[in-house]
């Protein structure tokens, strides 16, 4: 079998890509304000000549692959192991591509979207079709989370980041869990503890459990290691061979008090009643402005809540193992509050502390604008269960009297 261009089915709602514009051409200069579209993402913004080839790389790769996709009724490892060769990578690789084409003409509104800002690529792609597996050939399901992917991946502000693999792969779970198969999180899976014997005279324990007891675990563990100063796996040995006792606070979060599924921020949707214990209470948060440095535990909870990770572009570590940082310095006036902290991890904290770059808070909704040297700038919205997904850069007097009297309160 030897491959060809023809395609397969035609894209009719998706262009070809025009010619490839780098650099020194009329195209990458900014346009006119009058030109500026009101939301677009960083790849696309006006005059980014680096993001314009990104996006004409992903644009050959999705007509390459809609080109090569396999009629449904051809031979499944004739077509691979031809394809395979002519690309020149693995078969296994290859498979995983197709799929993810192939799955993509069962989402007609994520697949508009495509045509529109070109930013899955073929990890993306992947992703989605992987996360897909789950579901059944619903079509109401396939509809309903068609309408909400491409709802997430259209940029909603100018020059936003665009989300990362983790960003789209815990989006697609959460929709799944909490709207489509929120029993799967009902059913609590049966503990399993693996044992190896590894032949360098050490030994390898696994333990596969649900997501709420590991959860209630790692907060043990990262207790007492806070205590004693020790590793997470000499800590894990102590509290398991040793006279040793923690006890540990887990903030999570829910908008219904009667659901047992719960976000918790470092380990995303779990569900309670597989959590042992009994000692579980509701409070609301009363994260108010603090008098010193140190915010209070209410403070750093909601952060964590309204944050889910580190607000640098594109950073995936959990806001739980994260600093918070105070955008305006403690000793220059900031509050200690949640309208001037930011959960940052360490290694961009210390890019902030060095002034390498700057950023601006909205205290509203949390949304981030990273100023960066060379004059340009990045949208990054929060992502956690306690977001205000409705960005106002500019307040209506609704929302400024009421923070404005808030404000005054505190002070």
């Amino acid at each position: 079998m030897t491959a060809t261009l023809a395609a397969s089915e035609p894209d009719v709602s998706l262009d070809y890509p025009d010619t490839l514009l780098i650099s020194d051409h009329p195209d990458t200069e900014p346009p006119d304000n009058g030109d500026m579209p009101e939301a677009f993402y960083t790849t696309n913004a006006p005059g980014n000549h680096i993001g314009k080839a990104g996006t004409y790389t992903r644009k050959t790769s999705w007509f390459l692959y809609r080109a090569i996709l396999p009629q449904l009724d051809d031979d499944v490892d004739l077509s691979l192991t031809s394809l395979a060769k002519d690309l020149g990578i693995s078969y296994s690789k290859l498979l995983g591509f197709l799929r993810a084409h192939f799955r993509m003409r069962q989402l007609p509104l994520v697949t508009e979207v495509q045509g529109q800002h070109w930013i899955l690529d073929l990890t993306k792609l992947r992703i989605i079709d992987r996360e897909f597996n789950r579901l059944e050939d619903n079509p109401e399901h396939l509809e309903a989370i068609d309408a909400a992917l491409a709802d997430f991946l259209t940029p909603t502000t100018p020059n936003q980041t665009v989300p990362t693999d983790a960003d789209l792969r815990r989006f697609i779970r959460t929709f799944i869990d909490t709207h489509l198969r929120p029993e799967d999180k009902e059913q609590q899976p049966e503990p399993r503890l693996r044992v190896n014997y590894n032949p360098d005279n050490t030994t390898t324990l696994t333990l596969t459990c649900d997501s709420a007891t590991a959860t209630i675990i790692a907060r043990h563990i990262d207790a007492y290691t806070n205590q004693t100063t020790t590793t997470a796996a000499q800590g894990l040995i102590d509290l398991i061979l040793e006279d040793t006792h923690t006890s540990v606070a887990i903030n999570t979060f829910t908008t219904n008090p009667d659901a047992n599924l719960v976000f918790h921020p470092g380990a995303g949707w779990i569900n309670l009643n597989h959590a042992p214990t009994n000692n579980t209470f509701i409070r609301r948060l009363n994260a108010d402005e603090a008098d010193s440095y140190t915010p209070s535990i209410d403070i750093r909870a909601y952060t964590q809540g309204r944050d889910a990770t580190c607000r640098w572009p594109g950073c995936t570590v959990p806001a739980t193992r994260c600093q918070l940082d105070h955008r305006i310095e403690y000793h220059l006036g900031g509050p200690t509050s949640p309208d001037n902290l930011v959960n940052l991890c360490q290694h961009h904290h210390n890019i902030k502390t060095d002034r390498r770059v700057c950023y601006i808070l909205d205290p509203i909704t949390g949304t981030i604008a990273w100023l960066h040297h060379d004059g340009t700038y990045q949208l990054d919205h929060p992502t956690g269960p306690l977001t205000t997904h409705q960005t106002h850069w500019n307040h209506t007097w609704a929302q400024y009297l009421e923070l404005s009297k808030k404000r005054a309160d505190r002070r």
